[in-house]
């Protein structure tokens, strides 16, 4: 947490205000008793604002404990700190728990997201993710997309975010400046946004 609050900070000029960097927690770390002021304390050294850190935990986290993981997941609400449920379609949580427990974000797995565009089962699915988070107030980041066929089923549906290596392979930390400008310009030129 320390590491990813610091990188934050030195990327300042660089994350747009309205962007986050997330953190996925193993359940190992979720259950840690001391995770919210661990984070709170990583917040007030490095001066950032709290909306810009997005803690990630798996579906498979969310059985576990359920009272622990919606007590601590309104705690990090309460800090300003983002919270998304990771790989959702893969474990088993309830239509209960999630809406009782406070994400602000759904990332469908990437095993419906790509193909998607070409087989009926995934796209149902993804579809289903996709209602399902927005009528429960989520930002949808869909995961997996890989080709130019993924990113347009994605645009046509009206997707909040991509991740996947269609977007960009990882990254070192330093890269990311001059990836945000190869970005804009493959978006001009390939027209990967659409016009409205």
């Amino acid at each position: 947490i320390n590491a990813t609050c610091r990188q934050i900070a030195e990327w300042r000029d660089v994350l747009p205000p309205d962007s986050c960097v997330g953190l996925n927690l193993s359940s190992v770390q979720f259950a840690n008793r001391d995770l919210v002021a661990s984070v709170a304390s990583a917040i007030e050294l490095y001066g950032i604002n709290p909306h810009q850190l997005e803690l990630e935990v798996t579906e498979s986290t969310l059985i576990t404990n359920v009272e622990h993981t919606r007590q601590v997941l309104r705690q990090l609400r309460e800090l300003g700190v983002r919270t998304a449920i990771d790989d959702f379609g893969t474990g088993h949580s309830s239509l209960a728990q999630l809406r009782d427990i406070p994400f602000n974000e759904l990332k469908i797995d990437q095993g419906f997201v790509h193909r998607a565009w070409q087989d009926d089962t995934l796209r149902a699915i993804y579809d289903a993710s996709l209602a399902m988070g927005k009528q429960l107030g989520m930002d949808i980041v869909a995961e997996g997309v890989e080709d130019r066929n993924d990113w347009d089923l994605l645009r046509q549906t009206g997707c909040d975010m991509a991740q996947g290596n269609f977007i960009s392979e990882p990254l070192l930390p330093a890269d990311l400046p001059i990836w945000q400008q190869t970005w804009h310009q493959r978006i001009l030129d390939e027209s990967l946004v659409s016009e409205q």
